[in-house]
Parts: structure tokens; sequence; C-alpha cells
């Protein structure tokens, strides 16, 4: 299933659902995925998440939702999870998913935090990431009673190697990972070997491209039109067939000072070869302007959508 998440539509965030809905199916899409249930019903109002489930239906699409930002170690990061628990982020979790459930979602993607809460945050990252692991222990029952797992998005804060350990100290049937390639670079993983590591629990594929440019002082990411970028996808594809796939369109741009050795002694471990794979990334793309238009990031879909293999 090929489908697309709501913000990357064009004029995608001021869209109501069913104006979303009715926008993914003409432009061909097969599925919609929310940026957040709230997308779906502002006041989580149960029958107006029914009608949309039901405009779904009678477009013939498939529908997602994102469930947040998960992080008990910075509250305010998941207020909105939160508010829907009144107060208990527990609590919010459960009752997101089980609204989520009623109509038909049983994998909602979420991710920890931004690229700052790993290195200047007050909490250090292994406890939140302890955090998190023990509060889906506690949302398991619930997850498991609805018929839900949660996936946990490869984003530009957290390694893929910590993503697969906090699958498997939670358990696999309660969370599962949405792969996103372009965002594995920020953390100087080749997207190819990072397919691999994570393939056994990918649920969905995130579509877009990146090139890795040099700069002063390091390397930097940007987003660049499918095809015209460094993200292998054809191999990819061939080691995560069959999964259910979402354009995204990304916007951040990413610098990696990779020449300055405190920040190397702050990162994760990554292999040598994923290292040099990445800079030779860099090395290919050089110091040439960027031609695509960063603040543009929905421009690039019809490239996206023309160079997918159907």
């Amino acid at each position: 299933m090929i489908g697309i998440i709501k913000s990357s539509l064009p004029n995608g965030r001021a869209l109501n659902a069913t104006e979303a809905l009715r926008q993914a199916a003409e432009l061909g899409f097969r599925g919609l995925l929310f940026n957040s249930l709230f997308d779906v019903s502002p006041t989580l109002d149960a029958a107006e998440m029914t009608a949309v489930r039901a405009e779904a239906d009678k477009l013939g699409l498939e529908i997602s939702s994102m469930l947040g930002i998960v992080n008990p170690a910075l509250p305010a990061r998941s207020q909105s999870i939160v508010d829907a628990g009144g107060g208990d982020m527990q609590a919010g979790i459960e009752r997101l998913a089980t609204l989520a459930a009623g109509i038909g979602i049983h994998d909602m993607f979420f991710i920890i935090g931004m690229i700052e809460d790993r290195f200047e945050a007050d909490v250090s990252w292994q406890t939140q990431l302890d955090g998190v692991a023990e509060l889906l222990l506690r949302c398991a029952p619930a997850l498991l009673r609805n018929g839900s797992k949660l996936l946990l998005k490869t984003h530009e804060e957290i390694a893929t190697a910590e993503i697969v350990a906090l699958v498997e100290r939670v358990g696999p049937d309660v969370i599962g990972i949405a792969f996103d390639p372009v965002n594995v670079l920020c953390r100087l993983e080749d997207p190819v070997a990072a397919a691999r590591r994570v393939a056994p629990y990918v649920g969905q594929v995130y579509v877009d491209d990146a090139i890795v440019r040099f700069q002063e002082g390091g390397v930097r990411r940007f987003l660049a039109p499918l095809g015209e970028g460094f993200v292998d996808w054809d191999t990819i594809r061939s080691i995560l067939p069959d999964r259910t796939v979402w354009f995204e369109m990304h916007a951040g741009q990413f610098a990696m000072p990779v020449f300055d050795r405190d920040w190397l002694k702050q990162q994760p471990p990554v292999a040598l070869e994923e290292f040099a794979a990445v800079l030779a990334m860099a090395a290919k793309f050089g110091t040439h302007d960027v031609p695509w238009d960063q603040a543009a990031p929905v421009a690039r879909l019809p490239r996206a959508v023309a160079n997918w293999p159907r």
C-alpha cells in the first residue's frame, strides 16, 4: 500500500480530515496518514472520527496516524498525549490507541524527541530511553487488547541499534519500527545497512531522498527530489518488500560536525564502514550549491510520485 502523510499534501496542514482524504485520493494514493488523531477530530469525538473512517472507506483509502512524541522524561514534549489522558501519559497513550483502534488504526508511529534532546536535555539520553521502555511495558496490555502496535520511527535523534534494542526490550508484539532512511544519515548511518539492521521489525517505510554536503566543520544533510539523492531505494525495497509505504517530504537540514572530536565522542557507536559511506556521499556532492528549495518540501512531491515504482 502506498499512501501519504497529511502534512506532505499541498497545503496539507491547513486541510481538515475530509479535505485531506479527498486530495490524497485525487492524487492517486491508497492511504492517508494523519499527523495526529487530533487531525481526525480536534476534540477526539468518537462520532466525528467514525465519520472520517466512513469517508476513507468510500474513497477506498486506508488510514493511519502518528501517536506523537512519547518521552516521560521530558513530559512537555508529550503534552498532547498527557492532556488526552487527563494529566497522565500512560492513560493518554491507552486512550489514543483505543480511539484509533475504534476506526481501524492499529499501527500508529511515534518518536522520542528532537535532535537536541539527545545532546542538550537535562535528563540523559539513556534515562530517556529507559523511561520510554518502562512506559510502553505498562501500556502493553492495553495495546495487545486493542490488537495495536506502536511503531518507533527512525528519527534524527536516535540510532537504529538503539531502536532495535528498545523493540527487543519491550517486545515486538507491542512495538515495531517505522523506517525513514533519510533520517539515519543524521546519525552517520548508511541507509542500506540501517535497513538490514531494522528489517525484522519494520512495519512502515517512509519515502524521500537526501544528499550529504560538505560545509565548514563537517557535513549537512539536505533533502532532494526522489532519484536525485543518495538513498539507494532499489536495494532498500528489496530488503523491505511488501511493507506499507508512506510518502513524507521532510524539511530539516541537519549539520554533523564530523571532524570535531568532542562531538564524535557524544555519538552512539557507528560502524567505520557506515561513517565512511556517509562521508563518501559528501565527497560525491562536494560543496556545490544545493539546487532544491529546502523551504518548499512539498514541491518535491510530484517528482517523488513520478519516480516511485507502482
